[in-house]
């Protein structure tokens, strides 16, 4: 779903209706209670389909991302949480890392992972796609189950950022959702790029500057490998080889970045009266037909039947179901 959406899940019902509410909010979890006893907890959200954010608390008990069920979900995300209270034991690619308040951590929801909460507890979690955030991923993926200081400097300032995200994001147009979301992901790589510790090298500088480089002319059809070399005064091979490490060729992200931008707009109700060629027109795909069939190859549905169906849902932020005739999503690599 694009736009914002918050609610408030009570837990009268206990650990089983605890499992219901976080199975409607999350990608698939293992859910245990490490003792008996009555049980509390609420879950605070708002965002949009590629950033959203949850404000929960809770009595204590066991979360697990299994091999089995990383291999059944569709999509790879990042999960970012900051720690308001109480304790949380990370578990993730050999790592542990116990997080008390004030700590940050990102965790993969592409591998399996468990966090223990041994007392009770309130954070705050972000997810978003893997390619949200414009890293070589062996660089995000090292970060994993590592603490990452929320006390002070731009740890200080994303971690105000997000706590106040979940009741921030309500009621707040789409396309204001998507600027903050933006500035989020934005304070994120800035920590990342913080606790590395390390100054970005030129060739680093350059490839951020030609990713906003296409984030600012993506609604220009004669955008291309072509036209950005000629903007940035390098040669075709020079700008391939800039990118040959990254997971996407120049061509692919320009095509990739689009259909991402013409999927939320197809969930925005403020332009439910575009048709859907005016939509990918907007964002620089005029031909209808190749509009359409790359959607489709993205997304395994097509365009005016992902509005169709994001337009029923009224309750869920769930993807459309896959069209099982259609080619799982295959990017084209670097």
């Amino acid at each position: 779903m694009t736009g914002t959406e918050q609610h408030d899940v009570g837990t009268g019902e206990g650990f089983e209706g605890w499992g219901a509410a976080v199975e409607r909010s999350f990608p698939p979890l293992r859910l245990a209670l490490p003792r008996a006893g009555a049980f509390h907890g609420r879950i605070r959200s708002a965002g949009h389909d590629r950033f959203r954010v949850w404000d929960i608390s809770a009595s204590p008990h066991l979360v697990e991302r299994s091999r089995n069920q990383v291999s059944d979900s569709l999509g790879q995300y990042f999960k970012l949480s900051f720690q308001l209270s109480g304790t949380g034991l990370v578990r993730q690619n050999g790592r542990e890392l116990l997080l008390r308040p004030g700590d940050i951590t990102l965790y993969d929801t592409s591998r399996p992972y468990s966090i223990l909460f041994e007392e009770d507890f309130r954070f705050v979690v972000a997810m978003f796609p893997r390619d949200a955030l414009q890293f070589r991923l062996r660089d995000v993926e090292a970060l994993s189950a590592v603490r990452l200081d929320g006390t002070q400097g731009v740890g200080a300032l994303l971690s105000g950022f997000l706590r106040g995200l979940p009741t921030g994001l309500a009621g707040l147009p789409p396309a204001a959702v998507s600027r903050v979301s933006h500035a989020a992901l934005e304070l994120t790589a800035s920590l990342i790029d913080a606790h590395l510790g390390e100054e970005e090298s030129s060739r680093e500088v350059l490839r951020r500057r030609i990713h906003a480089h296409v984030e600012e002319n993506l609604h220009d059809p004669a955008l291309s490998p072509a036209s950005i070399a000629a903007a940035h005064y390098l040669s075709l091979r020079s700008l391939h080889a800039l990118f040959e490490d990254e997971d996407f060729t120049v061509a692919a992200w320009i095509r990739h970045r689009r259909l991402e931008h013409c999927r939320e707009d197809l969930c925005d109700p403020a332009l439910a009266h575009l048709p859907v060629s005016e939509v990918a027109s907007r964002w620089g795909m005029p031909d209808a037909a190749q509009f359409s069939k790359a959607f489709r190859r993205a997304y395994g549905t097509t365009p005016t039947a992902w509005r169709a169906a994001a337009t029923s849902r009224s309750t869920t932020s769930a993807p459309p179901p896959r069209d099982k005739t259609a080619p799982a999503p295959a990017p084209s690599m670097g």
